[in-house]
């Protein structure tokens, strides 16, 4: 990706972030195929903690409950958008953030395709989680070797992320 094309993307990153050594792109989120009987099973489930929350008088669960199946309806309705990836000389670009390397501690990938193909950064700061990032269709070593100049590699993760285990195998993303 060239330079110009980097600064209409995201333009309240630095003017000059050195060479781009990787990008890809990568969508907001997966619309996972879902079949009738899981939007069966999740409207029984919903319907019966919405009135367990009701008849027990816990009135924010309920709402936090209808809050979330709203989400997943207009999730379902609109369009992921696609979120650019650089990786540059003095840090990572991610949708319309930059991360210098000075905040970033370490990265790992997790790669076990087709389901897993995860890149995640890990920050300086013990207030934020790691940030992950998924590879798509790039290679993870192209990956790797751009963020080795920068940054150690964490090899003690060897898995993806629980709640990510999570959203994958319940099909929430």
């Amino acid at each position: 990706m060239k330079k110009h094309l980097i600064r209409l993307l995201t333009p309240h990153i630095p003017e000059d972030v050195g060479d781009v050594h990787v990008s890809w792109e990568f969508p907001e989120y997966v619309q996972m195929p879902r079949t009738r009987l899981w939007y069966i099973i999740v409207s029984i489930v919903l319907a019966l903690l919405v009135l367990y929350a009701v008849l027990t008088a816990n009135f924010l669960f309920a709402i936090i409950l209808l809050l979330g199946a709203f989400i997943l309806i207009f999730q379902y309705f609109q369009q992921a958008r696609t979120i650019p990836v650089v990786i540059a000389e003095d840090g990572v670009i991610v949708d319309s953030q930059f991360f210098p390397y000075r905040i970033l501690t370490s990265f790992s990938i997790i790669y076990e395709p087709p389901e897993i193909k995860m890149l995640y950064l890990d920050f300086r700061s013990d207030m934020r989680q790691s940030l992950p990032i998924p590879l798509e269709d790039i290679n993870p070593l192209k990956v790797r070797d751009a963020l080795l100049n920068y940054l150690d590699e964490n090899v003690e993760r060897e898995e993806e992320e629980l709640g990510e285990t999570f959203e994958r195998v319940f099909r929430l993303r």
